[in-house]
């Protein structure tokens, strides 16, 4: 008799996550084939961040997230549903310490509207 190991599963969704994702209420707006659309940030993290606006661009697309107060970054649409986008930042490692950094002194002075 034979013992067979369990059969491992791989982590989906919010479970893969590497990184802690802090909940926010900010504004921003999200630039994607010569269009500007008004979004609210949900979700936040030194990679990436959840987006709700009206009429989410396609899965792949790649545009310009301008975040209020700190600036744009380029993303590329993970996922998109509805009236949300899931975005990743294209460049991360240039941007990471700086955005959480300034994420983190929004939140202490309670700006960050979560």
């Amino acid at each position: 008799m034979s013992a067979s190991a369990p059969n491992k599963v791989e982590p989906s969704g919010a479970e893969r996550r590497r990184e802690q994702r802090y909940d926010v209420k900010i504004k921003g707006d999200l630039g994607v084939d010569g269009e500007v659309l008004p979004v609210t940030i949900a979700d936040l993290s030194g990679s990436g961040a959840l987006l709700v606006l009206d009429s989410p661009p396609d899965q792949g697309v790649i545009g310009d997230l301008w975040i209020s107060g700190f600036g744009d970054l380029e993303v590329k649409i993970m996922f998109s549903g509805d009236g949300v986008a899931g975005v990743m930042f294209t460049h991360p490692a240039e941007h990471r310490d700086r955005l959480l950094k300034w994420l983190m002194q929004l939140m202490a002075e309670g700006k960050a509207g979560s």
